[in-house]
Parts: C-alpha cells; sequence; structure tokens
C-alpha cells in the first residue's frame, strides 16, 4: 500500500482566463507554482486586437509548447485544462488543442474544466455604459 511519491502521476495545470479584452494563459507544475504566464499583450498584440481569435490561438500554442518541454523532464505527465470566461480565447484554446499543434500534449489531458462563475439570482448589476 506504500505509494512512493515517484510511481505516482504529476499532474500539470493550464489555467485559461478568456475576457473581453484578453487572454491570459498559465502554466503551472503539480505544486503550484507557475511556470509560464502569456497574455495576449505578451505575444505583441496591442489595443483591442489582445481580445482577438489569433492572440488566444498564439497564447495555446506558446503554452503548448512550454507544456511540452515540462512533460518531457517526467515519467507519466498528465494534466488539465482550468477555463475561465467567455471570450474569443476560450474558442481558440479548444480549437489549437483540436489542430495539429496539441497533438503532442492532448493524449496526456485527464481533465478540462469550466470554472466561469454564473450569476444566479444575486444583487443587481451595474448601470450598462452610454456609447
Amino acid at each position: 500500500m506504500d505509494k512512493s511519491l515517484s510511481t505516482r502521476a504529476e499532474i500539470y495545470a493550464v489555467y485559461v482566463k478568456s475576457t473581453r479584452t484578453n487572454t491570459i494563459t498559465t502554466l503551472t507544475r503539480p505544486n503550484g507554482n507557475p511556470v509560464r504566464t502569456l497574455t495576449g499583450g505578451n505575444l505583441g498584440f496591442k489595443g483591442g486586437n489582445r481580445s482577438s481569435y489569433e492572440a488566444g490561438y498564439k497564447c495555446a500554442v506558446e503554452i503548448f509548447k512550454a507544456l511540452e518541454e515540462e512533460m518531457k523532464k517526467t515519467t507519466e505527465p498528465k494534466w488539465q485544462l482550468y477555463l475561465n470566461g467567455f471570450g474569443q480565447g476560450r474558442e481558440a484554446i479548444q480549437k489549437a488543442l483540436m489542430a495539429t499543434e496539441g497533438q503532442v500534449v492532448k493524449p496526456n489531458l485527464i481533465r478540462v474544466t469550466d470554472k466561469t462563475p454564473i450569476k444566479i439570482g444575486g444583487t443587481r448589476a451595474q448601470k450598462r455604459k452610454r456609447r
């Protein structure tokens, strides 16, 4: 019954926060320490382009490369994907995972979790901006 730490699979995590204005992706080690954080602005997209589909797709590709490098260090690498928000980057991450860019890391994916909070009732929302 004694399970040593070396036989247990190490589970990495990729967190994706997709907002109306940006996409933030973070790769963390099994102990929770971040390995790499990427945003649309880090990759050269400025202004309104940070929230674009292309910025989210590029974030996904770069995070998958970093994940691939990290997974080479362990024997049984596994990873989980956590999604938050309803921006265009969310769709881009999912498409990149299904495309050729995600073929190396996709077999080791064990769970996809949606952590987007859904408001049910609650307090009254703020007044909408006039444009």
